[in-house]
């Protein structure tokens, strides 16, 4: 007979969240249930719903981790040095990349965050979490037309311009969709982007 494991309050629901966050890659949302997430974790089948009122509150709770997750990459991709001086893009190739390899890593958690599913997956958290990663494309955008790049235009204009060509190649890339010729492993902005930059 299998021994239940007692967590210190709190950590059930990290333990639960680590759970899903690993079954959504290896075997899709469909086969993501609380249920079955108790069984991973080693507790009662109902211990989760202590934590989470159904899966729809779970789904929600990933999509916000998932912000949260970009919006600290994005930001660490912010923080490091090593933009060229003669380079007023590096700073937007440089976050762009960063967004690239977040949704390569974990595409089921990434369609995840901006899918609809026939109902909202908003929350507060998750608004707050997707406004700090936008918010990074916005500064980084900035600063390069504080250089000079493309410094008429509107930052906004730039901002979902820019966001539309990375999210668009991305999800290409994670649907299998390019052309076997493609390049999948080149820089996502000398390939997609080198028309707006």
């Amino acid at each position: 007979m299998r021994t239940r494991k007692r967590y210190h309050h709190g950590a059930l629901r990290q333990a639960i969240l680590d759970q899903a966050f690993r079954a959504l890659e290896e075997e899709g949302l469909e086969a993501l249930s609380l249920r079955a997430l108790a069984a991973g974790a080693g507790v009662s089948k109902t211990a989760p719903y202590r934590h989470f009122a159904d899966k729809h509150e779970l789904l929600m709770t990933l999509a916000a981790e998932g912000f949260g997750r970009l919006a600290d990459l994005l930001e660490a991709a912010l923080a490091e040095p090593g933009e060229s001086p003669t380079d007023a893009t590096a700073g937007v190739r440089a976050l762009s990349n960063a967004y690239v390899q977040f949704a390569q890593a974990r595409p089921a958690l990434y369609k995840l965050m901006f899918s609809r599913l026939g109902f909202s997956l908003h929350s507060e958290k998750c608004r707050i979490n997707s406004q700090r990663a936008l918010s990074c494309l916005v500064r980084v955008v900035q600063q390069a037309q504080a250089r000079g790049w493309r410094a008429d235009r509107d930052t906004n204009v730039l901002v979902l311009s820019l966001w539309a060509e990375v999210h668009g190649w991305v999800g290409l890339v994670i649907d299998g969709l390019l052309p076997e010729s493609a390049d999948n492993e080149a820089p996502v902005i000398e390939s997609v982007l080198g028309a707006i930059l």
